[in-house]
């Protein structure tokens, strides 16, 4: 910085701004741990990013426990119920939709589920597909009946887009009911 013209351009009257400041002067009065930083000899950070991860007991707590909370996430995401895809009487029911050429498609599929003697009885299965709109009102629905007999069974249906957003379908079978909904995906 040039401060050689700081006598110029004050008030008339008035005494100039003096700049007295040595920097040298001022790391002489300083505690040791500012000269030894400023000499380079303090404690010097470690370079790249694992090693400062795991430079000190902090770091590595820290870093352990973001590990536990990521891998505690991914474990509850693969076992986690969702909710277009439900056990319903024994079977997998899963539902899927879809927006093309102004209509929108959904899918359920009813496979075996888990407990494969359970799974493989035959019986009438009833869907009530609802269409939900953006306010969350239902916009349209229709009911299929169809007989399950084991094996993989998809019921199909379609509405015209009105700003749907979302997919219901209210699925009996054997006597228990649940509720599977599914998000439109837009191609």
């Amino acid at each position: 910085m040039d401060f050689s013209n700081m006598d110029e351009g004050h008030e008339d009257g008035k005494e100039a701004l003096h700049y007295y400041f040595n920097h040298e002067e001022r790391i002489k009065r300083a505690p040791k741990i500012v000269q030894d930083y400023y000499n380079g000899e303090g404690i010097q950070s470690p370079k790249g990013i694992l090693k400062s991860l795991v430079a000190t007991r902090a770091n590595r707590f820290g870093l352990f426990g973001i590990v536990i909370f990521c891998a505690f996430i991914y474990v509850y995401s693969l076992v986690g119920e969702k909710p277009y895809r439900k056990i319903v009487g024994g079977v997998e029911a899963t539902l899927t939709s879809f927006s093309y050429a102004d209509e929108i498609y959904a899918s359920l599929t009813v496979r075996p589920g888990s407990d494969t003697e359970k799974a493989m009885k035959s019986g009438t299965i009833t869907v009530r597909f609802s269409s939900i709109d953006v306010q969350k009102a239902v916009v349209g629905e229709f009911e299929d009946v169809q007989s399950y007999t084991g094996e993989e069974l998809t019921v199909r249906t379609k509405f015209p887009d009105y700003d749907i957003v979302a997919v219901r379908a209210e699925v009996r079978f054997r006597g228990e009911t649940k509720t599977l909904s599914s998000r439109v995906v837009r191609e």
